[in-house]
């Protein structure tokens, strides 16, 4: 812990607030779009380039957000021709305006095939009520009826409801290749687990990385499963893209995550997440020598806290994923209850 206070730095101390920016570098500022959630914010980055910009990730679709980004076109870059939308991956703070900004400023989306595809496919799928699907991947996991029974009876959250309509046609970018920003060039390179195919950005000629999700500081970054693929090693993906993108990192670079602060000490981050997974995997490992128990019995194991309501559906993902790596693995067993449930054995 203190290796961690000593060399995990925030160099920048002004955070932006209220459409206004922060320059991090010559022509690159950072900006903050709200999220309706415990993480309040999602980091925005543009790039001033010699005639117009290019964003790097938009928030969600909301009302506030769009009049933050209308306040700071107006205010920073009245002359300016927003060009490029670049996406580090498909979540809805980050996705969320990608559409608004092609079809307000005639701007290109570029993103991975995969995020652009997953992005377009969950816009197009909206429910009215809690799908089959959804329903059986709950119920495996062991959902308590009542909670199950309230979410039957809401409307789910659908993809579109954060996100405004995307377009047909998008620019990829593509593993372990390059493109120029703000006057720099940068090796795109991929990672998993938080999403399939999320883009990372290394600077080839200055110490920076801009890194989305895929590493955050302070907090590690949610590895859910969810129905579009109930049986994903999401952990396992994750721990992978660490140990790959630890062959790029260095403790000197200037990191711009897609949360909290922009940091220094990227190497020694990448080795506390790898370490903090594979410690709760120990957690869980001892627990089921005690006996069998359904996902849902295993948050306090792995998140080593008490999950608030506000959390449940996201604590639920993740330990979805701690099981289907075990699993996968081969560490543990499992068969259905009486009630549906997986129940989790030691192998």
């Amino acid at each position: 812990m203190n290796t961690y206070r000593k060399e995990i730095k925030f160099p920048i101390n002004t955070v932006p607030e209220d459409s206004n920016l922060v320059e991090i570098r010559k022509g690159i500022f950072w900006a903050r779009m709200q999220i309706p959630n415990p993480l309040n914010h999602v980091n925005v980055y543009i790039f001033e380039e010699k005639d117009d910009l290019t964003i790097i990730d938009t928030g969600m679709n909301t009302k506030e957000n769009r009049k933050s980004w209308t306040d700071i076109i107006r205010k920073y870059f009245r002359t300016k021709k927003i060009s490029r939308v670049i996406l580090t991956h498909h979540h809805p703070d980050h996705y969320g305006l990608a559409g608004w900004f092609s079809e307000n400023f005639d701007a290109q989306i570029i993103s991975s095939r995969t995020s652009y595809l997953m992005a377009r496919m969950l816009s197009l799928d909206v429910q009215d009520k809690l799908s089959p699907e959804a329903e059986l991947f709950y119920v495996r996991a062991g959902m308590p009826k009542i909670i199950l029974e309230t979410r039957k009876n809401m409307r789910p959250m659908n993809f579109s409801d954060l996100v405004y309509k995307i377009p047909l046609g998008f620019r990829r970018l593509q593993d372990d290749s390059s493109i120029e920003i703000g006057g720099q060039s940068w090796r795109i390179i991929f990672g998993n687990g938080h999403a399939p195919t999320h883009a990372t950005f290394w600077s080839e000629e200055s110490d920076m990385a801009i890194v989305g999700d895929q590493v955050l500081p302070g907090i590690s970054s949610n590895l859910g499963v969810y129905p579009t693929e109930p049986e994903a090693d999401t952990v396992g993906d994750w721990i992978s893209s660490c140990k790959k993108l630890k062959r790029y990192s260095n403790n000197e670079k200037l990191v711009l995550p897609g949360h909290r602060l922009p940091f220094t000490g990227l190497s020694l981050r990448l080795d506390q997440l790898i370490r903090n997974h594979r410690t709760a995997l120990k957690r869980i490992d001892r627990r089921l020598a005690e006996g069998p128990v359904r996902t849902v019995e295993l948050f306090k194991t792995i998140f080593m806290r008490d999950i608030k309501e506000s959390e449940y559906g996201l604590a639920l993902s993740e330990a979805v994923g701690h099981m289907n790596h075990l699993y996968k693995k081969g560490k543990i067993s499992r068969k259905l209850d009486n009630e549906g449930a997986y129940l989790w054995y030691k192998a």
